[in-house]
């Protein structure tokens, strides 16, 4: 089995599992849900770190952009705990 086939089992796996666990666990709000996903994502990106350089180009650009969305959550949420 190719690294390229092993790391998208393993992100499938691992959101499958995560998004059944928060189901299971009664978590209603999508932003848990997306939030955890992308630190998923993020974690199983650093781990499969021997790709060729032009597919660890394509994987660090879709990281930045989940880290900025990631990002925009956190300053919407701290906007909202701080005007309260």
């Amino acid at each position: 089995m190719r690294i390229y086939n092993k790391y998208i089992i393993s992100l499938i796996l691992s959101a499958c599992f995560i998004n059944t666990l928060l189901a299971f666990l009664g978590q209603n709000d999508l932003i848990i849900y997306f939030i955890l996903n992308i630190i998923v994502y993020l974690v199983i990106t650093l781990l499969y770190v021997y790709f060729n350089p032009r597919a660890r180009r394509a994987l660090a650009t879709t990281g930045v952009v989940l880290a900025g969305s990631f990002m925009v959550i956190l300053a919407i949420k701290a906007v909202e705990i701080l005007s309260d």
